[in-house]
């Protein structure tokens, strides 16, 4: 049996199609889109997952992480012995006995601070300082056979080996002291430093007063490219044309340098013209000399600056000294008392 549609059933039916078919193909749009719409939605909170995660355990801003080691300390010991024997330059030059001018001329030097005056003439004993500042080989050879904790800038296992005549740092001063008793030296005196590094005539720069060059010291002269992640640190032995008169490299520029002395920025109008050792007491530690990231000024053989005794800065590194007649510097004429060997701590951990 057929059946067959009136024209007015007709009527009245394929407007209700039409209107279905019109609703499903809505649907079935609304639902393509949707579908897109959270594809894409995936797809943006991963990518902002992804960007934010290492920010995820960095509180505050968001800058280059120096401190933390990017590998296992002690996961290859031999590597470490191979770079423990490397050579690398040392050696020490002699700083003869007798007066040399101390401080600051503010006629000669614009850059002279209120901390550094007055100048004056101060005599010293014959002494001995490194010739170079100590290297990252000298500070592994020191954490190995004390076991004590390395500098958080040694993130390569624990450097490369074309870093191992660049300077230690990271280092506090407690480390800086530890280290050159290790080694039978001490930390030379802001005086001794000073004499060293700028002679007898008070002059500005370990090579004169003109201003440092390209070819003299590794500071942040004008147009250099600084703040890279590891700092563009040179080799203890380069800029033999910025040696100081004794020979010692390098005591402008590089990394500064810790000395034994507290600070007192009025201490230079009370001290004494022999052997002064510093103050007896205090909050800070000098150190001298200046760095690769900052400007001449502060590199200048007069300037002092200071930190304490557990700073430790990717701009601060040290070199030791020793007393020629056989006796530690005592530091009698103000009472200060030598300091104490830092006690020291292993990070290495037994494995299995």
């Amino acid at each position: 049996m057929r059946y067959t549609i009136t024209q007015d059933v007709q009527s009245q039916i394929v407007p209700t199609l039409e209107k279905q078919r019109t609703n499903k193909h809505e649907a079935v749009g609304m639902g393509r889109w949707g579908g897109f719409c959270e594809k894409r939605c995936r797809v943006v909170l991963f990518l902002l997952a992804y960007c934010l995660l290492p920010l995820a355990s960095c509180p505050g801003d968001a800058r280059a992480d120096h401190l933390t080691p990017k590998h296992d300390p002690w996961a290859q010991p031999w590597e470490l012995e191979r770079l423990a024997l490397l050579e690398v330059p040392e050696g020490m030059v002699l700083v003869p006995g007798g007066p040399f001018l101390m401080g600051s001329d503010p006629k000669v030097d614009r850059a002279a601070g209120p901390q550094e005056l007055p100048q004056r003439p101060v005599s010293l004993d014959t002494f001995e300082i490194d010739q170079y500042e100590v290297t990252n080989v000298h500070y592994l050879r020191f954490v190995l056979a004390t076991g004590t904790a390395w500098p958080p800038f040694w993130m390569q296992d624990p450097f490369l080996e074309k870093m191992a005549s660049h300077p230690v740092i990271g280092v506090s001063w407690e480390e800086a002291d530890a280290y050159c008793r290790w080694i039978e030296k001490r930390l030379p005196t802001e005086a001794e430093w000073e004499k060293a590094a700028r002679g007898e005539d008070g002059r500005v720069f370990p090579w004169g007063n003109e201003p440092a060059g390209w070819m003299k010291s590794n500071i942040a002269h004008p147009g250099s490219k600084r703040g890279f992640k590891y700092p563009p640190l040179a080799n203890v032995n380069r800029y033999d044309k910025g040696v100081s008169p004794y020979g010692a490299y390098q005591m402008a520029g590089n990394v500064s340098e810790w000395v034994a002395d507290w600070f007192d920025p009025e201490y230079y109008q009370r001290s004494l013209p022999d052997n002064p050792t510093g103050p007896a007491v205090g909050e800070l530690k000098v150190f001298r000399g200046g760095s690769w990231n900052e400007d001449p000024e502060v590199a200048r053989s007069a300037g002092r600056n200071a930190g304490t005794l557990d700073r430790k800065s990717y701009l601060t590194g040290l070199r030791c000294a020793k007393s020629t007649t056989g006796k530690g510097l005592e530091a009698k004429d103000e009472g200060a008392e030598p300091a104490s060997p830092l006690p020291l701590t292993s990070r290495h951990v037994a494995r299995d």
